[in-house]
């Protein structure tokens, strides 16, 4: 992994979802070194998914 090493305490958050990445988003990254774990390395807006698909389907 490429975590650098650093002398503030380590904040590792796990899952990347709404939740995981609004937690890592409010935590200080002046106080705690932040890492956010999770098996994609993107997010998928999926409540408005399916309007997009309906879009590109009615052209």
């Amino acid at each position: 992994m490429n975590i650098p090493t650093i002398d503030l305490p380590r904040v590792v958050v796990i899952g990347a979802g709404f939740a995981g990445l609004r937690l890592a988003r409010q935590i200080n990254s002046n106080h705690y070194q932040v890492v956010l774990i999770d098996k994609n390395n993107y997010h998928t807006f999926q409540p408005l998914l399916h309007l997009l698909f309906l879009l590109l389907t009615e052209y």
